[in-house]
């Protein structure tokens, strides 16, 4: 079984110390870097990291996206999940998605979830409540980053099957699909058909397993 190798980047004790005492537990999980500072870990970057903990607050008046594009350029096998005290508006978290964060978990969640979003995001999922994914992939400007995440090498769903996926994922039946959309039950199947396909999946059960998000 591969170990999970973990960078923790934070700058209050109290909460690195609670993490590590957690991370430590975990046979499958592994940190290699524990750093304060967003120079710190551009440096510790080189340990190749496969999840970064970040508390985005040590970026002060740095930019997100700057950041990430850094992390990208010198290990791009590195997924970053935010380390927050607060959840932030909804618009912030779709934005830091756009960016490139592949989850967050507050530092209040319990050490289940947070292991648990970690496996998640190492095995290329997006870690998000449900209200956030569905903003996501109704977004057509976001939609095809979380589809190369999850999909490598996924086929482009046109306007229409985002339409439907968007649908799905907000638990629309095919009944309710076909009334919203204006169009047919057996068209509205024929569109599904097409996603599913695309998706390399059988079933809307899949397709919504396939972005995977936190109940919480």
């Amino acid at each position: 079984m591969s170990i999970i190798r973990i960078m923790l980047v934070a700058n209050e004790p109290n909460q690195m110390q609670a993490l590590c005492a957690a991370l430590d537990q975990q046979d499958s999980m592994g940190i290699v870097s524990i750093v304060s500072s967003r120079e710190a870990a551009i440096k510790q970057l080189t340990a190749c990291p496969d999840i970064m903990l970040l508390n985005p607050e040590v970026l002060k008046a740095h930019t997100l996206s700057r950041f990430m594009h850094t992390i990208h350029t010198h290990s791009s096998r590195t997924r970053t999940i935010h380390l927050l005290r607060q959840t932030p508006p909804d618009e912030e978290l779709i934005s830091d998605i756009k960016a490139g964060v592949r989850g967050y978990i507050k530092t209040t969640d319990s050490p289940a979830l947070m292991i648990k979003a970690i496996h998640a995001v190492f095995n290329g999922q997006i870690w998000a409540e449900r209200r956030i994914l569905e903003k996501a992939i109704s977004n057509p400007l976001l939609l095809p980053e979380i589809l190369s995440v999850n999909v490598p090498g996924s086929a482009p769903l046109t306007h229409r099957e985002k339409e439907m996926l968007t649908l799905v994922m907000q638990g629309e039946s095919n009944k309710e699909i076909a009334v919203r959309s204006s169009i047919s039950e057996r068209t509205v199947k024929t569109h599904l058909y097409r996603v599913y396909r695309k998706l390399n999946v059988k079933s809307r059960t899949k397709a919504i397993a396939l972005f995977s998000y936190s109940q919480t």
